[in-house]
């Protein structure tokens, strides 16, 4: 019987033919390393781009019309977040609880994010800004942010012509908020001076009234300060 009829009679009989086996991949498969590569990736760019949309900080901003001088809480401001550089330092942190003890220092709008320098203590917020007269010589000795004793002494008005009573400490512990700018010409030494000195709101009327009497102000360094001494004189 030859080859063929053998063949026939086994494909009439129904014996199958024997499979191929199939493989299992192997972790060596360079293509498939290459495909989990890929994927990885694509999930690691896939995460890298949503963090970058959600790059944002929490910052502070009026829910109304703050005013100077008032005490701030965290119903006066509301949290939202914002994407910015730099900038981000000059606002108030959202993350953070609002202190007691703050108060506006300047106003702010409804809808305005909270700048970081509008917000301060109660004495700053309340303390106003007032000119004191000295002499051009010893405003050249002042410095912003000095700190300094307010004396005055008052006119004599019983005494004939220009005399002054005994000087009485007027202030403790008031700061220079401003000096005038150092002319170089000739005579730029003589006369009066305006000096900005940041004065309490309760001692305002005080300054003012020793000024407009023409009392002789005199600005003397605070205890422990090492501040120069100006004065009319």
């Amino acid at each position: 019987m030859g080859t063929a009829t053998l063949r026939a009679g086994r494909e009439q009989t129904g014996t199958p033919r024997p499979a191929r086996r199939l493989e299992r991949p192997s972790w060596r498969d360079l293509r498939l390393v290459l495909g989990l590569l890929l994927v990885l990736l694509s999930v690691a760019g896939g995460i890298r781009l949503v963090s970058a949309f959600d790059d944002t900080t929490p910052v502070y901003a009026a829910a109304s019309d703050l005013l100077p001088g008032q005490p701030v809480t965290s119903g006066d401001v509301l949290t939202v977040d914002v994407r910015m550089g730099e900038e981000l330092a000059r606002y108030v942190d959202g993350s953070a609880p609002i202190q007691p003890g703050t108060y506006l220092i300047r106003g702010v709008a409804a809808g305005e994010l909270v700048p970081a320098g509008a917000l301060g203590s109660a004495r700053q917020a309340l303390d106003k800004t007032v000119s004191v007269p000295v002499d051009m010589v010893a405003a050249r000795s002042l410095v912003a942010g000095a700190v300094v004793d307010v004396w005055i002494s008052r006119r004599d008005p019983g005494a004939v012509g220009e005399a002054y009573q005994d000087p009485v400490r007027l202030l403790a512990g008031a700061v220079i908020d401003s000096v005038p700018a150092q002319g170089k010409g000739l005579g730029s030494g003589l006369g009066r001076s305006s000096v900005q000195v940041v004065v309490p709101a309760d001692q305002v009327g005080a300054v003012i009234g020793a000024v407009d009497q023409g009392a002789r102000v005199t600005l003397v360094p605070a205890p422990r300060a090492s501040n120069p001494v100006a004065s009319d004189r």
